[in-house]
């Protein structure tokens, strides 16, 4: 199990009561265990545990918060290469005082640090519990956390000196002279922080129903299309004269001139021009080439069906006082969901997708055909409209096992201002709650850092229908 999923795990845990569960694991990067003395977790009568409780949370601050749980005894064996949990250590709910808690924090810490405090019961003593102290991450641009004082030889808390803790695997370590005098002397902490928003200005994500009888009516559809070039059975009359047949003779005649006219019929000509393939063969490769199409053809109409809505536009505003070059917004959605750049003037319709390469019709397959002697069929390619955009001016997106990921062309914002980005189709599958999370990072070249932030986008379901007795498919609205 990951240290990352540990968090999780341990709050779970304590929530269903079952602190002995909790043995076993290890201090992290993301959690510290704490033992509890006969003051609570921190003395908070003693000047060096006040500076413990603000240099632990702006430590974890300073990475990628964390958890202090309070109320286990952790220790190192000699076979570990952590501290682990030894034994759970419940302690009086009297001992906590999370309004203290806060004061110290905001006394000592500075910037204002994200904290939440829970309380766990014991399950053998409902007087006794567990404490958890859980610390938020910093922005990249809020960047750093400072312990405001620092404590002289006789343990008492001093003005005129700052630490920076920053956590360290399972450890605690302070940034180096050398290191805050580079952010210092860089300017890095001291220029115009990076503050935009993303709001959502037209359109919604696109949740696309393909039902199976869908797919199978344009199945049957496609192959009704192609066996058309199959010719039809003969039927030729019975040999007759006014309605009596003919003698023997008469008969014996007429089935010799048929014999010679197909004996004629296999001339160079005829036999150039005769399809290779029997119907039989050609109903086979028709099956064959149906059955690789229809594992696309969701995605095909799921496109299709989502490009009929309104394209997704973001609106990207620049909340500060800077001037902000380049900035570049990469969006992720859940991997359910695809996107597909909308280009201006083209609405595909259902009822003429493109569709791969088909056979060969039959009666073209024949030997001439192979000795190139007529030339073979070309099926149309895609217009020039429907054709890849260019790179500088359209979204750009990737999709694998962890989500999709729109990547949009950098933008120059000045202070105060906001833009319109490239339209985007986004679709995918079904929505339960009627709305996408889609979570966006963004970066410009003139400011250090990178804004994270999560914008939930509204969301539209579609149907794809075909009436079965229509000549063309029709979409619906759920």
């Amino acid at each position: 199990m990951s240290v990352v999923d540990n968090r999780v795990r341990i709050v779970t845990l304590l929530a269903q009561q079952r602190p002995e569960a909790v043995v076993g694991i290890p201090e992290s990067e993301y959690v510290d265990f704490k033992g509890v003395g006969p003051a609570g977790p921190y003395d908070l009568s003693l000047d060096s545990k006040k500076y413990e409780l603000a240099k632990d949370v702006a430590a974890f601050a300073n990475a990628a918060g964390g958890l202090l749980v309070c109320g286990f005894k952790a220790t190192r064996r000699p076979t570990d290469l952590h501290e682990t949990v030894v034994k759970p250590i419940p302690f009086a709910k009297r001992l906590v005082n999370t309004e203290r808690y806060k004061a110290i924090i905001a006394d000592l810490v500075c910037p204002s640090i994200g904290v939440e405090f829970s309380w766990y019961d014991d399950p053998g003593n409902p007087d006794l519990g567990y404490f958890v102290i859980e610390v938020r991450a910093l922005l990249e641009h809020d960047r750093w956390a400072l312990v405001t004082k620092t404590l002289n030889e006789d343990g008492k808390l001093v003005k005129g000196g700052v630490a920076i803790p920053k956590r360290h695997g399972d450890d605690t370590r302070y940034l180096s002279p050398d290191t805050v005098y580079q952010l210092v002397n860089s300017g890095l902490r001291a220029g115009p922080a990076m503050d935009l928003d993303l709001a959502v200005e037209n359109g919604a994500a696109v949740d696309v129903t393909v039902g199976a009888s869908a797919i199978e009516a344009l199945v049957e559809r496609r192959r009704c299309a192609l066996l058309s070039s199959l010719p039809q059975a003969e039927r030729r009359p019975r040999r007759q004269r006014e309605g009596v047949p003919l003698p023997e003779g008469q008969q014996w005649a007429v089935d010799e001139l048929l014999r010679f006219q197909e004996i004629a019929g296999s001339s160079l000509p005829y036999t150039l021009m005769r399809e290779l393939r029997t119907p039989q063969q050609y109903r086979e490769e028709v099956d064959v080439y149906l059955e690789k199409c229809r594992p696309g053809l969701p995605v095909v109409l799921q496109q299709t069906a989502a490009l009929q809505r309104d394209p997704l536009v973001l609106r990207l505003e620049n909340c500060s006082d800077a001037m902000l070059h380049q900035v570049e917004v990469i969006a992720t959605l859940d991997p359910g969901y695809g996107a597909i750049v909308q280009l201006p003037d083209v609405l595909p319709d259902l009822s003429d997708l493109l569709w791969p390469q088909s056979p060969v019709p039959f009666g073209k397959k024949n030997l001439a055909a192979r000795m190139g002697v007529t030339a073979g069929i070309s099926l149309p390619g895609l217009p020039a409209a429907r054709r890849s955009p260019s790179a500088s001016r359209w979204p750009q997106y990737t999709r694998s096992e962890d989500g999709l990921v729109i990547k949009f062309p950098p933008v120059d914002l000045r202070a105060h201002a906001n833009i319109r980005l490239a339209p985007v189709v986004v679709y995918g599958r079904p929505s339960a709650d009627g709305a996408a999370a889609l979570r966006w990072t963004a970066t410009c070249t003139n400011l250090d850092g990178r804004q994270e932030k999560v914008l939930r986008m509204p969301v539209v379901q579609l149907g794809v229908t075909f009436p079965p007795d229509a000549e063309c498919p029709e979409l619906s609205v759920h």
